[in-house]
C-alpha cells in the first residue's frame, strides 16, 4: 500500500453496462483489501491514511454508480476514479483473466453439460467485465 499515490479523480462518463461492472469490480476490491483491517492497530499513522485513501476511493465510485442498480439506471453516470482505484481495477482485470484460464480447464475436464454451460456462463460474465475494464483503463490512463 503505498502513502505516495496520487488522490485526484479523473471522471469518467459510463453507461449502465459499465456501471453494473464498475460496481462488482469495486465491490470486489474492498473486499480483498479486507484483511488490512484485521492488522489496522500495527500500522503506522501514514499506513492507516493510505488504506483509508483507498476505501475512499472505492466508495466515492460505489456512491457514484450506486450501491444497488437502480430500477431505471441513468443512461450515463460520472464516475471518480482515482490512480489508485485504477490500479485496483487492473489488479481485478487481470484476476479475471487468469480465473477464467483456470475455468477453463475445469469445464474441459467436467462430463456433466450442466455444470460445463454453468462454467460457460461464468467464463462469459468474466470475459466481458475484464473486456469493460481494459476499456475504462484505456479512458482513465488518458484522465489522469
Amino acid at each position: 500500500m503505498s502513502t505516495k499515490q496520487r488522490i485526484d479523480a479523473c471522471v469518467v462518463s459510463v453507461d449502465s453496462s459499465t456501471a453494473d461492472v464498475l460496481r462488482q469490480q469495486t465491490l470486489v476490491t474492498l473486499e480483498a483489501n479486507h484483511y488490512f483491517f484485521e492488522e489496522i492497530l500495527n500500522f503506522g499513522s501514514e499506513a492507516q491514511q493510505a488504506l483509508a485513501q483507498r476505501y475512499r476511493d472505492a466508495f466515492a465510485v460505489m456512491d457514484a454508480v450506486g450501491w444497488r442498480r437502480p430500477e431505471k439506471p441513468p443512461e450515463t453516470v460520472d464516475v471518480p476514479i482515482t490512480a489508485g482505484h485504477a490500479e485496483q481495477l487492473f489488479t481485478r482485470r487481470y484476476e479475471l483473466g487468469h480465473g477464467n484460464i483456470d475455468r477453463l480447464a475445469v469445464r474441459d475436464a467436467e462430463p456433466d453439460e450442466r455444470v460445463r454451460a454453468e462454467i460457460d456462463a461464468a467464463i462469459a460474465v468474466d470475459r466481458e467485465a475484464a473486456v469493460v475494464l481494459d476499456r475504462l483503463g484505456a479512458r482513465v490512463r488518458v484522465g489522469l
